[in-house]
């Protein structure tokens, strides 16, 4: 059943950076990319939305702290599903670090990135790919997959843009720029 459900995920993922990676602008004449738009579209429908209240969690970090949403309640918070496999997962993470680094503390945000490590082989590796890239924001191992299925992720990577509220003000599905996360992160104060 896992397996399956990986292999899901994979397929959707990479679905969905396909569509965000060509012009969504542009007629879509190709049944594959008429696939990965009804994919994407669908992905939208499912899950926690926007305006939902977004339910509290407790997950480790890589440290072994336990972390909750409630952590970083007054803040505009952005909860990122992916895995270290995930091509346009690791596409995004550099702008991630740059804005946790640069704007996150001036805009009064927090990133809680959650690793579905049901999908890795080990949370070593998990490890080892954060400290490689010298990522300093918090990562959230989801290791029984319940945070994953509490908000029905299904493409990776998924961000949640949560405001100072503790309403979805945002789901974006697909990597997000530097840029993007300053606008949702300004926008969600």
């Amino acid at each position: 059943m896992k397996r399956i459900r990986i292999e899901i995920v994979v397929v959707l993922g990479f679905l969905a950076y396909s569509l965000y990676s060509s012009h969504q602008e542009k007629e879509v004449s190709d049944p594959a990319q008429m696939q990965a738009a009804e994919v994407t579209s669908y992905a939208h429908e499912i899950g926690i939305q926007e305006g939902n209240r977004a339910p509290d969690f407790t997950l480790y970090s890589l440290e072994g702290k336990e972390v909750s949403l409630s952590d970083s309640k007054g803040k505009v918070t952005f909860i990122n599903f992916w895995t270290t496999w995930c091509p346009p997962c690791k596409e995004e993470m550099p702008d991630m670090q740059e804005f946790y680094e640069e704007e996150g503390k001036e805009l009064d945000a927090e990133i809680f990135a959650v690793n579905l490590t049901t999908n890795e082989s080990s949370s070593q590796v998990v490890k080892d790919f954060a400290r490689k890239n010298n990522f300093t924001f918090p990562i959230l191992l989801d290791t029984e997959g319940q945070l994953m299925e509490t908000f029905a992720t299904i493409t990776i990577p998924t961000t949640y843009v949560i405001d100072k509220n503790g309403i979805i003000m945002k789901k974006v599905i697909g990597p997000m720029s530097k840029e993007m996360m300053n606008d949702l992160a300004f926008s969600a104060r």
